[in-house]
């Protein structure tokens, strides 16, 4: 069943809107006087903005280039070979429903072809016969082969017909914020972002999918329980759009992990709350913070974004979220899509987040978050 467009255009901006403020201290809050002060422990002054040298520095300039890491030529490094055709979107085909459209299929799977046979060329005229170490064949928002390659054969890899550039990847670690009294409260920062006006129109996320891609999530936490959740569900009587194993069985053979080992729709199926589950990083199943020391970022997003509105007590009665957790999500009754590309492996490059994403569009999410 498909859902009204504005109302999940208008759930994703407030989600947006609360992840962006709950990663701020409220500057108002600090002030005494028009010209400067203190309070709550923050101090803050006022600065006039025509005294303030916008121009470049030089000498940062220069340090930062100083900075930048220098390779061997035999050192293996995660590129992007990015292809001359357009991907799939580029090529003017929507997102929306992507998977259900043929044409656009059938042009991916053009470009896959395409990058099977540039691999094969690549082989043979920039690596001296050595096979391509191929990570990601990504053709639906990129036309990109992610692949591990000696720092020396960029260059030569770059001449290489069909080649528009080779793009040294970013690999990204998980940051720790400190914990301190004035992080903002989940429990009154409604009338701040206005899910409390959404939530009296009756826009609670449900029928919704929001896509995590961070650190993974904590599967057993009280705040994603399935029973908590399928309770709102029928509640807000939509217990009919929620996406099932058949969603993910319909799209399996468009996701990028489709070739991955033990890839099934019954081992990416969590619980109804969690309907998708998948480790980018260590192309596993293993989603949680339990095995790697990556951080547990992943479920405080996804706690700000689809914590449930009840909380499931030992005696089998549901108690108000914000009444015994004092927290719940913008959109509580909305589905968590939960992509790892944190975990024992380390962090994520380029093109591990940006797998995700593209499976994020295959499985027809609403919303998709990177904390990067």
């Amino acid at each position: 069943m498909k859902h009204a467009k504005p109302m999940k255009r208008a759930l994703s901006v407030l989600l947006a809107l609360v992840l962006s403020l709950s990663l701020v201290t409220p500057t108002w809050a600090a002030a005494k006087t028009p010209s400067s002060g203190t309070g709550n422990g923050l101090t803050w002054e006022k600065i006039d903005n025509r005294s303030t040298d916008l121009r470049l520095d030089k000498n940062n300039a220069e340090k930062v280039a100083q900075d930048t890491p220098e390779y061997a030529d035999t050192d293996v490094v995660r590129v992007s070979i990015v292809l001359k055709d357009a991907s799939t979107l580029a090529k003017g085909y929507s997102s929306e429903d992507i998977a259900t459209n043929s044409a656009a299929m059938k042009y991916r799977q053009k470009l896959e072809t395409k990058q099977e046979k540039m691999a094969k060329t690549i082989s043979k005229k920039a690596l001296g016969g050595e096979a391509l170490d191929v990570v990601w064949n990504l053709t639906l928002a990129a036309n990109i082969i992610s692949a591990n390659v000696p720092y020396g054969d960029i260059e030569a890899i770059k001449a290489v017909s069909g080649v528009a550039n080779v793009v040294l990847e970013t690999r990204y670690e998980p940051q720790v914020a400190s914990v301190d009294a004035l992080d903002p409260n989940m429990a009154t920062s409604g009338s701040m972002i206005g899910s409390d006006i959404a939530y009296l129109e009756g826009y609670t996320g449900a029928g919704t999918r929001i896509a995590v891609i961070d650190t993974g999530t904590d599967t057993d936490h009280q705040s994603f329980n399935e029973d908590a959740f399928l309770q709102a569900i029928k509640e807000d009587g939509k217990t009919d759009s929620l996406m099932i194993k058949a969603d993910i069985t319909n799209v399996l053979s468009e996701l990028n992990i489709a070739g991955n080992e033990g890839v099934t729709a019954d081992s990416l199926y969590l619980t109804a709350k969690l309907p998708f589950a998948y480790n980018y990083v260590d192309s596993d199943f293993d989603v949680t913070h339990d095995n790697d020391s990556q951080g547990e970022h992943g479920s405080h997003v996804a706690g700000i974004a689809t914590a449930n509105r009840y909380i499931k007590n030992e005696d089998g009665i549901y108690s108000d979220a914000l009444d015994v957790a004092h927290t719940q999500g913008v959109a509580p009754d909305a589905q968590l899509i939960t992509m790892k590309v944190f975990g024992k492996g380390g962090g994520a490059y380029d093109s591990d987040y940006m797998a995700a994403i593209e499976d994020a569009i295959v499985l027809d999410c609403d919303s998709v978050n990177l904390s990067l």
